[in-house]
């Protein structure tokens, strides 16, 4: 068998086609960072023996390994992991992804081990970092993993209100607060265009005070009812916040998406009581799953460990692992985790999916639950 390797961008729509190609799956995580959390040499050589070694004991095709083996000594070091996943059938998809929280693992199955990389897209969604001031911005905006960077410089040059006095002190001030208005909507122009082609849900703005104001003041309504928008100190001159700035995005980010997954629980909390559009529980769950009914599916990976469920060609051929065996219909049934199939089932009827950490207030039963398009 001929392997071929296909670097692909991280996104859900990679995801989906992995969950919704046939089996089995090699699945593995090795980070390429130099060093570990701790500062020692992390021997990526002896790291990949032992995933390989767990590989082969799994059942793994030695053909696979050995492809996999020579991808991750061809991988560039630096603070990331590759993620890979081979097939019997098809080329080895490669996914480089900055950080994961357990970098080091693999495993052989009929579904490929998507959960890690589902995570990551749910911790790091699409935002644009603005730093403006009275003569325009920069701008990042972050998308799938890559920072896209562009600098807007506003059509009008009189920023400065400081005139000698006299009769001309209000045109002067008249004239500079125009410029700072006709900068402002150039700036905010360009953040428009950075949410609308990235899907941003989050704005982080830093910078001069009254250039924020304007900014904000200037913002399209659509802009405005679509993201949220935060503020960190720090400006566009080399005050020091350069240093910082990444750390302190990151935080707010992660604000961010724990106070979605809140919300989200919070409606869930209200949608599964009789006459909602939430169900939870294992069968129930997997019920609607085969009736193509999820439109968003939340997980909780922890409290699903151990737990395995039927499926079939189909994504919507899902079962709990029981006393009730698949029906014949379906042709080839395996087993696999819960989780995997339940993914698998949700990203196949464009149905979204949500990880909820454990131990949160209102997560569903037996970690898992959904909300329905309808009843």
């Amino acid at each position: 068998m001929a392997l071929l390797a296909e670097r692909t961008e991280l996104q859900l729509e990679a995801v989906r086609s992995l969950v919704e190609a046939p089996g089995p799956w090699t699945s593995v995580y090795l980070g390429l960072a130099d060093r570990d959390p701790q500062g020692l040499p992390a021997d990526r050589s002896a790291r990949w023996h032992g995933l390989a070694t767990a590989l082969l004991d799994d059942g793994a095709a030695p053909d696979v390994i050995a492809f996999l083996g020579g991808a991750v000594r061809a991988e560039p070091p630096g603070p990331a992991v590759l993620a890979a996943f081979a097939a019997d059938d098809g080329p080895v998809r490669l996914f480089r992804v900055p950080r994961l929280p357990e970098p080091d693992s693999s495993c052989s199955g009929p579904l490929p081990r998507v959960l890690p990389l589902l995570g990551w897209l749910q911790d790091h969604p699409p935002h644009v970092l603005v730093v403006t001031d009275r003569t325009g911005a920069d701008l990042e905006t972050f998308t799938h993993g890559v920072y896209r960077r562009r600098t807007v410089v506003g059509p009008d040059d009189e920023i400065e209100r400081n005139a000698p006095g006299g009769w001309a002190q209000g045109r002067y001030q008249h004239r500079a607060e125009d410029s700072w208005q006709h900068n402002a909507g150039q700036v905010a122009e360009a953040v428009s265009a950075e949410v609308r082609e990235s899907g941003a849900r989050l704005v982080v703005i830093a910078g001069d005070i009254r250039a924020v104001q304007l900014l904000e003041e200037q913002a399209p309504p659509w802009v405005r009812k679509e993201t949220t928008w935060r503020h960190i100190t720090g400006g566009r001159s080399a005050d020091g916040s350069q240093r910082t700035r990444p750390e302190r995005v990151e935080d707010v980010v992660q604000e961010f998406v724990d106070e979605e997954v809140a919300a989200l629980l919070g409606r869930f909390e209200e949608e599964r009581a009789p006459g909602g559009i939430g169900v939870e529980g294992v069968p129930q769950t997997l019920d609607a799953l085969a009736r193509g009914q999820v439109a968003a599916l939340l997980l909780v990976p922890g409290a699903l460990e151990g737990r395995t469920a039927w499926f079939g060609p189909d994504p919507s051929h899902v079962r709990a692992d029981g006393d009730q065996l698949p029906p014949p219909d379906w042709g080839p049934a395996l087993r696999a985790p819960l989780a995997d199939v339940a993914v698998r089932a949700a990203l196949g009827s464009r149905g979204q999916v949500w990880l909820v950490p454990d131990g949160l207030p209102g997560s569903p039963a037996e970690g898992i639950g959904a909300f329905c398009r309808f009843r």
